[in-house]
Order: C-alpha cells, then sequence, then structure tokens
C-alpha cells in the first residue's frame, strides 16, 4: 500500500509492560480479514522486552509504526498516541 494514502481503519494499542500478551494480541490484530490498516503501538516506558516485541513485529510489516516514549500512564499515553496519529493524518480542504 502506498504511503501516502491513508488507511481507513487506524488502530492504536498502549503498552507498559506487557511483553507476555504482546504477541498475542498482534497476531491476532494481523490475523483479521480486513488487511487496510495502520496499527500504532505506544509503549508507555516498559521495562521488560515490550518494546523489542513491538519492533520486532513493525520489523515485518509496514502498517505498524512503534513510537518509545517515557512512562506517563494509560491516560496521558491514550492521549499522546491519538494526537501523533491526528497530526500525522492528510490535511483536507487545504
Amino acid at each position: 500500500m502506498p504511503k501516502s494514502v491513508p488507511s481507513p481503519i487506524s488502530l492504536i494499542v498502549t503498552v507498559y509492560n506487557r511483553a507476555a500478551y504482546l504477541p498475542l494480541t498482534l497476531d491476532r490484530i494481523l490475523a483479521q480479514t480486513q488487511p487496510n490498516f495502520e496499527l500504532l503501538i505506544w509503549d508507555d516506558g516498559s521495562t521488560d522486552n515490550s518494546l523489542q516485541i513491538a519492533q520486532s513485529y513493525a520489523f515485518t510489516d509496514d502498517r505498524i509504526r512503534v513510537i518509545s516514549a517515557p512512562h506517563q500512564g494509560i491516560s496521558l499515553s491514550l492521549k499522546s498516541a491519538i494526537a501523533l496519529h491526528l497530526l500525522s493524518l492528510p490535511r483536507l480542504g487545504r
């Protein structure tokens, strides 16, 4: 899929020390029948290997983007991830 065309579906997953659950979560997302989506994984300063797992998935699938940030908690992490996503969308009407 060309990078200039935004996906109609955007998924955001925030992660903090969930290495035990992350592979299954990502495998299930990637197994969906709708292939035209983008996935933003926001790592909230994990101290386990959650970030490395997310990065390994992103390396093999260009629909996945990983952001590593200092720990700030679920609410601020989700707000930050959504804001980043909205800023990356093409502006309409310009």
